[in-house]
């Protein structure tokens, strides 16, 4: 919308506002006028009735459908949400493969709908609960590598922050596709430590569907785009329709149901039809009978919307032509509506509070994405719904400069958080080789695509091991472990970050291999020792950082990378032998010995040592 419009639109919209107190005093001088008006009025008889009933059966059915879905599916989604808050708050052990596979198999008993639930770990394992066709169960671990593009769907729960229901994919012991929902496990602090998935299989979903519309004598349907069928009482038991992973669903005119098949035939026209039914549905002749099919679309549970519906005979709309009531009903139904009325207005009134509290709790969590603001006809809502959503946007762009732990911390200690102190910290660099003429070859936005995507796997390494990240420059990372708060095990986490972070630009770069991309190579450089934390910069534009000779020795380690990468290394990992001596656990370095060797560093007059970690 351009500005022009906005301020054209603006004067419309608040002469159409009313405060509150008009808007309640007018809802119930409408209830008390409807309501006179109603006793006194007699209805002569009932007219476009036909029409009328069709709307309600046609409204009735598909919110039926729509309803049967929700309460079947919506269940799968909370009940992983909740065992993903409960592994993120540390109520359940994410490193013990046992509890997890017990906590999946309680949802599963308590969503029977689930035929199989699973765990992916930060180390790309896989803890599995599996309901097989015979009734039995498995529980069991495997790599997230034998999985059927098992380490690509990993990385899309890596890189997201909310619950999805994904693709279709096929199961081969199965034979048929299954539907599956997916949710990253986070820590408070936002760093991805694992994700989940549930998966249902068709045939489930079919016959859940079918319980669920018992009166509809087996006409439900579940359409992905205009002719692929998801659910349909053929699909309860799918075998013999030849599904494959190349073909997972069948068409319209591959389930046995010649009336579904000319659901996208030319419809029957007429002018009381097309009142009626508008783009709820339409009418089609099959079979030698008009049938009434009426649909919706439905989102949200994969990348395709859903088609849901259900079809009818045309009679059967109109079979309740009968059971009309005279007249001397109308003054209790209008009344009856008037108080619907009066009620929806309160709820529309709740339902706007709402969303103003929900915005303040969402902006203290830092979450900016979603816009907070509903138009209202309600004056004051409207205005504090504008405020709080300019407050959104400006707020946004705070929380993509600074990072989420820094925030925390102050809203945790105030001003005391920022204030300068000495502490020892390690600190990481990392940089792309030979980005620069890389980059001249690539379009703007495949440059920042790649970036973006670089950032993003080195950034959740980093998280992961409790790290904060300093700043950008260009193509590399400046990443500090202790900075924020008092570490023992900085230069743990940070060796651990740096290895991390080497294991995922190898197999980033198999994918980039597989694709015809080239292939990214990175130097890390890390070095431990006491720096100055706090607020640096001018009085009007400051930076919570760390300064001092470690952060200049840490990004010379990275240059040294170097002296050492050859033709054929995709990462190298230099530390110092400060950050060595810092480390309380030496089984971070694994069980190879290694060995340092002497290189001259600028600023020093005598050679240090240089350990390389990969």
């Amino acid at each position: 919308m351009t500005l022009e419009t906005t301020t054209a639109a603006a004067p419309l919209r608040r002469r159409l506002r009313l405060p509150l107190i008009v808007a309640l005093a007018l809802a119930f001088v409408s209830l008390a006028l409807i309501s006179g008006i109603a006793y006194i009025a007699v209805l002569a008889g009932a007219t476009n009735t036909a029409e009328r009933l069709l709307v309600d059966k046609a409204a009735r059915v598909v919110e039926a459908q729509v309803g049967a879905i929700r309460s079947r599916l919506d269940p799968v989604t909370q009940h992983l949400d909740m065992i993903a808050a409960l592994a993120a708050s540390g109520r359940i052990d994410i490193g013990s493969p046992v509890d997890m596979r017990e906590a999946l198999w309680v949802m599963m008993t308590r969503v029977p709908v689930i035929s199989s639930a699973g765990f992916a770990t930060f180390d790309l394992q896989f803890e599995r609960v599996a309901r097989l066709p015979d009734g039995k169960v498995i529980r069991d671990t495997i790599p997230l590598v034998d999985l059927p593009r098992g380490l690509e769907r990993f990385r899309e729960l890596q890189t997201t922050d909310d619950t999805f229901w994904g693709a279709l994919f096929w199961n081969e012991a199965l034979q048929q596709p299954l539907l599956n929902v997916r949710t990253p496990i986070r820590r408070l602090d936002g760093a991805f430590i694992g994700g989940l998935i549930a998966t249902l299989a068709l045939g489930d979903l079919s016959l859940l569907i079918g319980e669920a519309s018992k009166g509809s004598e087996g006409r439900y349907f579940i359409l992905v785009g205009r002719d692929r069928v998801l659910a349909h009482r053929r699909l309860v038991d799918p075998r013999g329709l030849g599904l494959t992973e190349d073909r997972e669903l069948p068409t319209i005119g591959e389930v046995d149901d010649p009336v579904l098949a000319r659901i996208w035939s030319t419809p029957v026209r007429g002018a009381q039809i097309d009142r009626a039914l508008g783009d709820v549905g339409h009418v089609v002749q099959a079979e030698g009978r008009l049938w009434v099919f009426v649909y919706r679309e439905l989102k949200g549970y994969g990348p395709t919307p859903w088609l849901v519906g259900q079809y009818f005979p045309l009679e059967d709309a109109t079979s309740d032509l009968d059971r009309l009531t005279n007249g001397a009903i109308v003054g209790a139904a209008t009344l009856a509506v008037a108080a619907v009325l009066a009620l929806l207005i309160g709820l529309s009134m709740v339902r706007s509070i709402r969303t103003i509290t929900s915005a303040a709790e969402a902006i203290e969590r830092l979450e900016f994405d979603q816009p907070f603001h509903r138009s209202s006809r309600l004056r004051e809502i409207d205005d504090a719904g504008h405020s709080l959503d300019k407050a959104r946007g400006a707020l946004k762009w705070f929380g993509a400069y600074v990072p989420h732990r820094l925030v925390f911390r102050l809203m945790e200690l105030g001003e005391d958080a920022v204030r300068s102190r000495r502490r020892n910290v390690t600190v990481m660099f990392s940089d792309i080789v030979e980005f620069t003429p890389q980059a001249e070859d690539l379009p703007e936005q495949e440059t920042a695509d790649l970036l973006n995507h670089h950032f993003a796997l080195l950034g959740a390494c980093i998280e992961h091991e409790h790290g904060v990240i300093d700043k950008y420059i260009g193509d590399a990372v400046m990443a500090v472990w202790g900075g924020l708060t008092h570490m023992e095990d900085h230069a743990d986490h940070a060796v651990r970050a740096a290895l991390a972070i080497a294991r995922v630009v190898r197999e980033d770069n198999a994918v980039r291999r597989a694709a015809g991309q080239a292939p990214i190579r990175v130097r890390i450089g890390l070095h431990s020792g006491p720096v100055v934390v706090g607020n640096i910069g001018a009085p009007g534009r400051v930076n919570f950082t760390v300064v001092g000779d470690t952060v200049n020795i840490a990004q010379r380690f990275e240059q040294l990378g170097k002296d050492f990468m050859m033709a054929d290394d995709e990462v190298v990992v230099l530390a110092s032998g400060a950050t060595l001596s810092a480390i309380k656990d030496r089984a971070v370095l694994g069980a190879e010995p290694i060995t340092p060797v002497l290189r001259q560093v600028k600023g020093h007059d005598e050679p240090v040592e240089v350990f390389r970690l990969a």
